[in-house]
């Protein structure tokens, strides 16, 4: 389920910014305006994708908790500092570049959160 919801709001997320950025750039004057936020719901939820496989039998409340306050954390550091490719995306045109930055955030998050997971879970 969680798999589910994480892909719909990744895809809705996208087609919003792809589709409705251009407007806000025009009426803003801005490359990447603070109205959008579009962007950040897609990243975030590519970002919990991982989670679907991580979580397989039983776990606590407080695995979900700490996954899912370590995931966002994880997604919002690679948004904000943006290194290398991410940083590069930015420069696609219009909702393009808004978008995709976000999106690879989501998948630096996603593969340090499985990491962290995986380590976890295994005890060291």
């Amino acid at each position: 389920m969680i798999l589910i919801v994480m892909a719909v709001l990744a895809l809705l997320g996208s087609f919003v910014c792809v589709r409705f950025a251009p407007v806000v750039i025009a009426a803003t004057g801005k490359s990447d305006p603070g109205e959008i936020v579009a962007d950040e719901l897609a990243g975030q939820a590519v970002a919990f994708l991982a989670v679907a496989f991580l979580f397989g039998g039983s776990v606590s409340v407080s695995q979900i908790w700490i996954t899912t306050g370590l995931g966002f954390l994880l997604f919002r550091l690679f948004d904000i500092v943006k290194p290398w490719p991410i940083h590069k995306l930015e420069k696609l045109p219009e909702g393009w570049g808004i978008l995709a930055d976000d999106i690879l955030a989501g998948v630096f998050a996603a593969v340090i959160l499985s990491v962290c997971f995986k380590l976890w879970i295994a005890g060291l």
